[in-house]
């Protein structure tokens, strides 16, 4: 790492997440596995990201982007970008970097089918970061799905003449 690159401090997805005066709030953070019993399956969710900002890459416009991944890192619908520039407070001393916290709602992400995927965080076009999710698919009694063991004929067990 260099004194001007971004490091990501926290990177992860949430059931929700806000960033109010500076402080990030997050309910239900930390996930990265989801059970759906069909596909494709819906999800609304949060992104959230600090990344820490070195101080000379103050007072510059920079950009950001969100993408999402499949297992073979082919990039699936949705994502997020936007700009940030980020000045020195007055109670900084020269070197001194600043963390950055976002969040943004994620709605409706059409999760096609069961799977590794990935959050991919980027700085100025440079990969800093990435949350890997994997979805699986889950049975529903009744409804199909693998046979359970109650479901499954009983053992043969062999006798005094075989």
């Amino acid at each position: 790492m260099t004194d001007t690159d971004f490091r990501p401090l926290a990177f992860f997805v949430a059931d929700h997440a806000a960033v109010e005066n500076g402080k990030l709030y997050v309910n239900g953070g930390f996930w990265n596995r989801l059970a759906f019993p069909s596909f494709p399956a819906m999800l609304s969710f949060s992104i959230v990201a600090v990344v820490e900002v070195p101080w000379r890459a103050y007072h510059q416009p920079h950009k950001f982007t969100v993408r999402f991944e499949d297992a073979d890192g082919h990039p699936i619908s949705g994502f997020l970008e936007g700009e940030f520039q980020v000045g020195a407070a007055a109670e900084l001393k020269r070197g001194d970097p600043t963390p950055l916290p976002f969040a943004a709602q994620v709605n409706n992400f059409a999760f096609q089918r069961a799977g590794e995927y990935a959050a991919v965080l980027e700085v100025d076009g440079t990969e800093i970061d990435r949350w890997r999710i994997r979805v699986v698919q889950t049975f529903v009694a009744g409804l199909g799905g693998p046979p359970r063991p109650t479901d499954l004929p009983p053992p043969v067990r062999p006798t005094e003449s075989d």
